[in-house]
């Protein structure tokens, strides 16, 4: 007799299928629903997954990324997807091989490694600004991701590179993340792929992306001087075990997710905080108040910044879900499930949700703030950077960058919103389609 399991209340097999569509064209208006039916968390059949549980109840989603985080790995089918296009990455391994690459590249992104990276940092933003297009009705967004990948490129790389090799790295990237939604969800497309070449053209870019990497990479090894950048500090991580370090595939993997990641991740975040920001006049004063008191070197200590960042990041988090796999048979408050069954973890519900947050729609960075007004480090539900020991590795230099790019903008530009309000485009990222924005200089 087959083991019996408690899962959660949800919709049928064919229920799922048959409205699986709309995981590509309004997932959240679709996940909000099911939670609001059932109580915040639910199954569903995901085609490709199997039976998967969807949450924003802060306590499973904690239970599974930190509790009881042995129990579960990435999904086998997101792994062996990424892997295809980025090669194995930290971000897309599973057991020793993950805590073994983890090991190897996380001093990087201590605080004292990328403090060393701020004044490139810093002067990208403010090279970038200087040719800030100002006007009426413009669109923020592509101008925001332009500007964060800048500044990872020159974080990552010290060496000119020319605006056309951004341009394309940006817009493969772009392409990049609708295939692999579309791939994930909707298996079955693949089955039109040798009509389309689709699945071909977007092998080319890669291999074509791998070769600019490679080019770089040599061009380093071969370059003696001293390097203050993160390509230099990746090259000089040592396996622990080993004393050896990453071979030049494994460098590019890695190299291709922070390019990937990091841009886009970046790029939206501050997009989505001018539209709020220039939207609340209160918080815009308070804001330029704190950067009139500081230098820019400080923004990244400033509790008041980091608490409109924060809140920024509850409203609109670019990681807006993630998904674990159980190894073993689990469960969790009466809940019970077996080996294989995907965990959706839904962080855009959870930072929305009024039993965690008042006025939970609200822009109110007063939120993440104590009476003293110290940034408050206690609060719970909250997941930005995702949780436990799988926590974005960047989300450091992610902060400190954000910090400069906020206070560069309001220092030098006046900004002001207009009658268009951003819609959500839940890729990958949650990116904006368009933020339009009165921008005039000062």
């Amino acid at each position: 007799m087959s083991k019996k399991y408690n899962l959660p209340s949800g919709v049928n097999r064919l229920v799922s299928i048959t409205s699986s569509y709309k995981i590509l064209t309004d997932p959240i208006a679709l996940v909000n629903k099911r939670l609001k039916r059932f109580g915040g968390t639910y199954s569903a059949f995901i085609p490709g997954r199997g039976r998967t549980i969807i949450t924003q109840n802060g306590d499973l989603i904690n239970y599974v990324l930190r509790e009881n985080h042995t129990n579960y790995k990435k999904p086998d089918l997101v792994t062996a997807e990424a892997v295809k296009q980025f090669g194995s990455s930290v971000l897309f391994t599973n057991g020793d091989e993950w805590r073994r690459q983890r090991r190897l590249i996380q001093p990087a992104f201590h605080h004292g490694s990328i403090h060393a990276l701020y004044k490139t940092v810093i002067d990208t933003i403010n090279t970038l600004l200087a040719d800030l297009p100002p006007g009426d009705k413009v669109d923020a967004f592509p101008l925001m991701r332009q500007l964060s990948f800048s500044v990872l490129i020159n974080s990552l790389f010290t060496i000119d590179i020319s605006k056309q090799m951004t341009d394309e790295l940006c817009k493969t990237f772009v392409d990049m993340q609708a295939f692999m939604l579309k791939d994930i969800f909707h298996p079955f497309k693949k089955l039109m792929y040798p009509f389309t070449g689709e699945e071909k053209k977007v092998a080319q870019q890669w291999i074509h992306i791998r070769k600019m990497l490679k080019e770089i990479i040599d061009q380093r090894k071969a370059d003696d001087r001293p390097h203050n950048d993160l390509l230099n500090m990746l090259l000089s991580a040592r396996y622990e075990d080993t004393d050896e370090g990453m071979d030049d595939n494994l460098l590019m993997s890695e190299l291709l997710v922070l390019l990937f990641a990091g841009h886009e991740t970046t790029g939206a975040t501050v997009s989505w905080l001018l539209y709020l920001i220039a939207s609340d006049n209160q918080v815009l004063e308070k804001l330029k108040s704190r950067i009139a008191e500081i230098d820019i070197m400080d923004s990244p200590r400033d509790s008041y910044i980091n608490a409109v960042i924060n809140e920024g990041m509850r409203l609109y988090p670019a990681v807006w879900l993630t998904e674990r796999q159980t190894i073993n048979d689990d469960n969790f408050n009466g809940y019970s499930y077996p080996a294989g069954t995907t965990i959706l973890a839904y962080f855009y519900g959870t930072h929305r949700d009024s039993a965690y947050w008042e006025d939970p729609e609200k822009f109110k960075p007063e939120r993440f703030l104590t009476p003293e007004g110290t940034i408050n480090k206690t609060v719970k539900n909250y997941f930005p950077f995702g949780a436990g020991p799988r926590m974005c590795i960047g989300n450091n230099f992610a902060m400190a960058e954000i910090s400069f790019i906020l206070y560069a903008i309001f220092s030098a530009f006046d900004i002001k919103p207009t009658s268009a309000i951003p819609k959500a485009w839940p890729l990958l990222t949650m990116r904006p389609r368009k933020v339009i924005l009165n921008i005039k200089e000062k």
